[in-house]
């Protein structure tokens, strides 16, 4: 269960506004991992996915130094066929590019940012 990302803002939590990553990367998508209990309609976790352009070495650096955040990052994520962006979703990275060689990051949404998914997948 995956839905395209059409424009994607983040900011770590230290920083005051969101930067628009749109044109950083070559795509983007939204997924939802199964819940492995059949009885529950809920997916059991959900994912960013964000394959970078080969020259985003600034948004590469960023995702690398927000690895080792406390606090949660946020995105405002405006998926394909849905109206309104989903806003202030925190994620956290957990696989970091390496541009040239593997260009894609990884950011895992924390159970409270669940609810703001649930319908949009």
């Amino acid at each position: 269960m995956s839905r395209p990302i059409q424009q994607v803002k983040w900011k770590r939590a230290s920083d005051d506004s969101y930067t628009d990553i749109t044109d950083a990367i070559d795509e983007g998508v939204l997924s939802a991992t199964p819940h492995p209990e059949a009885a529950i309609d809920r997916p059991k976790g959900y994912s960013v996915r964000l394959t970078l352009a080969p020259d985003s070495t600034d948004l590469a650096g960023a995702l690398q130094e927000a690895l080792l955040d406390l606090d949660p990052a946020r995105m405002v994520l405006h998926l394909e066929g849905v109206e309104e962006p989903i806003s202030s979703l925190p994620v956290s990275v957990s696989k970091v590019p390496h541009l040239g060689t593997q260009n894609t990051a990884e950011l895992g949404v924390p159970s409270e940012g669940h609810d703001k998914l649930h319908g949009h997948i």
